[in-house]
């Protein structure tokens, strides 16, 4: 589900049953109107209430902080959340995760790319029937089959024992600004005449609400009626509603000081939410500093601020509004130095920091700034190169382990081809970009970029120590190509000359990283030994408090205790390592951990267990673009020699249903079951959808199950047909087979 604004949500009951009909007699149906009407916001509570009634996923696209038509399918795969690390074109990996599995997908702000976004959303329909799409757009997308929907402003019509909609609104966001806040008898009148000054705008009205803290509505009213009578000619359309809303916010930022809206204008440079920490650095201020100014523009409903999260955000019309400010007062160049210059700062820090107990909250600070990321680089590449180059190295552990792995190819090529530009910046964003590389496959291009900086290295102005770190980078990631390209021996010498630089250089969580991988090299040519690398690595890991590192060197160490045949230690290992790899979104390293999970149970004759894991594991790794063959013959082979068995024990029709069973279990599911032996399997099938089956079993009637479960007789409907769906069956008898079979007759899965 959607996670919407806390703040009561007011009225709009007929947009909703309108809305939730449009939903039911199209796959695509757009919200439109001028900014401050509410779409949104409309968006989301229908959206999330026609999830609910359907009992399918939701996802919330927004668009507000993508300005090239090139980033939106990548704004769509992160959104959903699929953590794609692949080559792969962005709309495949969306329809392959979406395939089996119906959805409502609300695509906001379409306007800011209209036409890129049309073109992708038309694409998705056509891939994907079952998918439904409510988008918000200031105008049509102009697609076949659309049905647009114009939000009007809010009634200002009242019931008789009531305020409309607009009057609510009012109210409920003094109260929220002043808890104290009444409206009384005698100012009823006054407010509705308010609210229609405002045409029922619900962005004008918010911005309204909150003068109330300190003016009557006799005053408040009486000070915005001059402003709106130079707007009353003429209709009420579009347009007036516009110049409406401009000049409530024009008198919004008059109304603030001159430290407000110098501050308003500064933080219209954000693409999309801030901490109060960029908020500082890009206003200009201190963080005790910033506080007040910054308290202020959120009570005037200026700046939205998330509690939970602890950032911030501007609505779209008020930041395209101090943008205007900033550019007509000559502050912009100045502003958006200052925003790159934090987020320079930042990404410097990351990677400085990284080995440590911080690491997981510095990839979760860099996942929250990924807009903030993309505008500085965007901004860097037109007027730095050398700070573009650093930016994008600096950012290194964000493409590669926080999973924007395309995002971060395509950055190392716009950055790579810049004129201009140090050898000392240069050869490390050609040693990341070589990375970034090998984790999707592409050796040839890895190795071009390995011997470029290889060749720049020796006219680079590096420190000693600088040159030193380089040289370990290049021997590791050389190690990575030989391995990868199945030469393990050469592996092993590249990836010792990486640990010994390391230690030269007294950067010994520089060598944290060939010293998991020279164990799975040693692994690779059975050697004796070959876990006291990763050994080396584990115990310097825990020492500094670095998970990352540590899950992987796990990894390592259970796959040679699978070649060594101990069973019981390489399913430790992989078990330990998936519970550290749990909070880093790493989806590389968690197949992997599957894998060996999934060889061991199939070496310990738990057959049906290791089909669903490996279904589970296999499906995990097309969703990304990848596959085990990209890290090595070797570890391909484990996993088509461990396919081949299951397939002779359980016969090609019993592995290929429990494959496909493991294949529909999400991420958390998959985790679920491979930690916990006796998790049954739940073929992909949500809460919901296994009490309906449960209950088929049984043999209850659709209108039984309905009774039961105080549903309508249409949902459960609906959950039948899904059911069926995902199981591929057609019929309610193969349903209960199903789950006699996989849940009441046969033994727990252990």
């Amino acid at each position: 589900m959607i996670r919407e604004p806390r703040s009561a949500f007011v009225g709009r009951h007929r947009e909703l049953e309108a809305l939730e009909s449009l939903l039911d007699a199209s796959s695509l149906v757009t919200l439109t109107g001028v900014g401050g009407t509410g779409k949104t916001r409309l968006a989301m509570r229908v959206a999330n209430s026609y999830a609910e009634r359907e009992g399918i996923d939701c996802w919330f696209v927004p668009l507000e902080s993508v300005q090239d038509p090139l980033r939106l399918p990548l704004a769509v795969v992160r959104a959903l959340p699929l953590a794609d690390q692949s080559a792969r074109d962005p709309l495949e990996v969306i329809v392959d995760a979406l395939r089996s599995t119906p959805a409502i997908l609300v695509v906001d702000n379409c306007e800011q790319i209209i036409d890129a976004a049309a073109s992708f959303i038309d694409e998705l329909l056509l891939a994907l029937p079952q998918l439904t799409v409510l988008a918000t757009s200031r105008r049509p997308l102009e697609l076949d089959g659309e049905l647009v929907y114009p939000v009007p402003p809010l009634s200002m019509v009242a019931p008789s024992d009531g305020r409309s909609e607009a009057v609510s609104l009012l109210v409920a966001r003094a109260r929220a600004a002043d808890a104290a806040f009444e409206l009384g008898v005698a100012d009823a009148e006054a407010a509705a005449d308010l609210c229609r000054s405002l045409d029922g705008l619900p962005l004008a009205i918010e911005l309204a609400a909150t003068r109330l803290r300190t003016l009557s509505i006799a005053e408040l009213a009486s000070g915005l009626s001059s402003r709106f009578t130079l707007l009353r000619g003429g209709s009420r359309s579009t347009v007036g509603r516009q110049r409406t809303l401009r000049a409530v916010v024009d008198w919004s930022y008059e109304l603030c000081s001159p430290e407000q809206r110098e501050l308003w204008c500064g933080l219209a440079v954000f693409s999309g939410t801030f901490d109060l920490g960029a908020a500082a650095a890009v206003g200009g201020y201190t963080i005790d500093a910033i506080v007040d100014p910054l308290d202020d523009l959120v009570a005037q409903s200026v700046v939205e601020a998330d509690h939970e999260t602890g950032r911030f955000r501007m609505l779209e019309t008020i930041r395209g509004y101090g943008r205007e400010r900033a550019e007509e007062e000559g502050r912009s160049p100045s502003l958006t130095r200052r925003h790159l210059d934090h987020f320079a700062a930042l990404a410097a820090s990351s990677r400085v920091d990284w080995y440590g107990p911080r690491q997981t909250a510095v990839l979760a600070q860099l996942r929250a700034d990924r807009a903030e990321l993309q505008s500085a680089l965007t901004m860097a590449t037109a007027i730095d190169t050398d700070a573009a180059l650093a930016l994008f190295s600096d950012l290194r552990y964000h493409w590669a382990v926080g999973g924007f792995l395309p995002e971060g190819r395509g950055w190392a090529t716009r950055v790579l081809t810049l004129p201009g530009g140090s050898a000392a910046h240069r050869v490390p964003a050609l040693i990341n970009a070589a990375w970034l590389c090998l984790l999707q496959g592409d050796l040839d291009e890895a190795a071009a970029r390995l011997d470029e900086a290889d060749g720049q290295l020796p006219g680079a102005s590096f420190t000693a120590d600088g040159a030193a770190t380089m040289r370990v980078e290049i021997h590791r990631w050389r190690g990575t190509h030989a391995m990868f390209s199945g030469r393990p021996q050469d592996a092993v010498g590249e990836f010792e000359a990486s640990i010994r630089a390391a230690r030269e250089c007294d950067h010994p969580e520089e060598a944290l990283l060939a010293q998991f991988q020279l164990t799975t090299a040693l692994s690779h040519l059975r050697e004796p030994g070959a876990d006291r690398a990763a050994r080396d690595a584990l115990s310097y890991a825990e020492s500094v408090g670095e998970s990352w590192m540590r899950a992987h060197a796990l990894w390592s160490l259970g796959l040679a205790a699978f070649v060594e045949r101990d069973l019981d230690a390489a399913e430790r290992f992989a078990r330990e390592a998936l519970v550290t790899d749990r909070g880093f979104d790493d989806p590389v390293g968690e197949c992997l951990m599957l894998e060996v999970l999934s060889w061991v149970a199939a070496e310990r004759g738990l057959a049906d267990r290791a089909a669903i894991l490996l279904g589970a594991t296999d499906a995990r790794w097309r969703l990304i673009g990848s596959a085990i063959t990209v890290h090595g013959p070797q570890l391909a082979a484990h996993h088509d020699r461990c396919v081949a068995e299951l397939r002779q024990r359980l016969g090609r029709q019993r592995h290929d249903k429990l494959a496909d069973a493991g294949g529909h279990l999400d991420p958390d599911e998959v985790s679920a079951f491979a930690l916990e032996p006796k998790t049954t399997v739940a073929g992909g099938l949500s809460a919901r959808e296994r009490e309906v089956a449960m209950r088929i079993h049984r043999g209850m009637s659709n209108r039984d199950i309905a009774a039961e479960l105080v549903l309508s007789v249409r949902t459960v409907d609906t959950h039948v047909q899904r059911i069926l769906g995902k199981l591929g069956f057609s019929s309610r008898a193969q349903i209960a087979a199903w789950y006699e079979a996989m849940f009441a007759s046969a033994p727990p899965i252990t």
